[in-house]
């Protein structure tokens, strides 16, 4: 495995527990610490378009997290999110978002229209400018810090190993498998699979697979107290075919609440650099929908992985047994069991 974010840990948890022998190599000085480090928690339903792989590995692995959480004792907060709209003009646009949801989702979350004064009755921090919206269930909030220290864990109970401070800087093919040169020494494997991150094109190539190259997209966040917020809440439209959705106002599973992302360019793939514009933006969009503001209490940024192809690209290469992970963006968290199970499945056919 070359990459400890969440997405490599659950691939190394879900292979060491299948038996196989693992190792994991990571350039940081622990788990968790590039694109999983910034992002909001969020265990997604809606992710758009819906026919793309990664809104069908989010559905896929929604529907796996109370059991992952359940056998690994993380705490998982299961709500519903609510689409908003304000004022009066933008309510007949809920019908068609409404219908392209029930038809995106073909039943597997519950989706429903529902006044402000029904809102409200499930979200009383709601404003009162906010009119009507859509409800779709199944949403959830996750304690990342938990989820990457017990996958880490879990992982290592089944044996796994874990290399740190182990930057990749080549690779070679054998009869044998793969070598990977690393700034620690070679490293000789039967299989690898590059979960990278937003390195992950780079690795890509040294492995002999390019995959395109990754834009690095900034997502700003900022953290408040003092606002107790039951649902996720979000304005429409959302984005179709856009490379955010738009962000959320999010329960954090620590009592906090998080508010965002934004999304720009970032300068590089190592830029989480944000300033004042950046929670000014936050509070124009998401601040008229609640009735209370909430102290602000931390402002932190995360740099995500935009995929070349605008969706997941996992790559099997058969002939060389590698599978690589490349524009694992948002809802990468949300999809990482999903994405382990397929991976399994992969290396087992490679290792046949």
């Amino acid at each position: 495995m070359i990459g400890a974010g969440v997405v490599g840990l659950a691939v190394a948890f879900r292979l060491s527990k299948s038996g196989l022998r693992v190792v994991v190599v990571e350039k940081e000085e622990g788990p968790g610490m590039g694109v999983t480090s910034g992002q909001a928690g969020v265990i997604h339903v809606v992710q758009l378009p819906f026919g793309s792989l990664k809104s069908r590995l989010a559905r896929e692995g929604n529907r796996m997290y109370d059991g992952l959480c359940r056998e690994l004792g993380v705490k998982l907060d299961r709500m519903p999110a609510l689409l908003v709209v304000r004022g009066w003009v933008k309510v007949p646009a809920l019908a068609a978002a409404f219908l392209y949801l029930k038809l995106g989702l073909r039943g597997e979350f519950r989706t429903r229209l529902m006044r402000g004064r029904g809102l409200r009755a499930l979200e009383p921090l709601l404003a009162d400018g906010v009119k009507a919206g859509l409800v779709v269930e199944g949403y959830g909030t996750v304690d990342v810090a938990g989820l990457v220290s017990r996958l880490k864990a879990a992982s290592e109970e089944n044996g796994a190993r874990f290399v740190f401070g182990c930057r990749v800087t080549a690779a070679s093919r054998t009869p044998a498998g793969v070598v990977l040169h690393t700034t620690r020494g070679d490293v000789r494997a039967r299989s690898v699979v590059n979960a990278a991150g937003l390195y992950s094109d780079d690795v890509s190539l040294s492995l002999g697979r390019d995959l395109g190259r990754l834009d690095p997209g900034l997502g700003v966040m900022a953290v408040y107290s003092g606002l107790d917020l039951s649902c996720v809440v979000a304005p429409l439209p959302l984005g179709v075919g856009k490379r955010t959705k738009g962000g959320a106002i999010i329960p954090a599973t620590d009592g906090t609440v998080i508010v965002g992302p934004t999304l720009r360019m970032a300068a590089s793939k190592d830029d989480v650099a944000h300033n004042q514009d950046d929670v000014d933006i936050l509070e124009g969009k998401f601040a008229p929908l609640l009735r209370a503001a909430g102290n602000l209490v931390r402002v932190y940024a995360g740099t995500r992985p935009l995929s070349p192809t605008r969706d997941f690209i996992i790559d099997f290469d058969r002939g060389a047994r590698t599978v690589n992970l490349v524009g694992i963006e948002s809802p990468g968290l949300t999809a990482a069991p999903a994405i382990a199970e397929t991976v399994e499945r992969m290396i087992r056919e490679a290792l046949r």
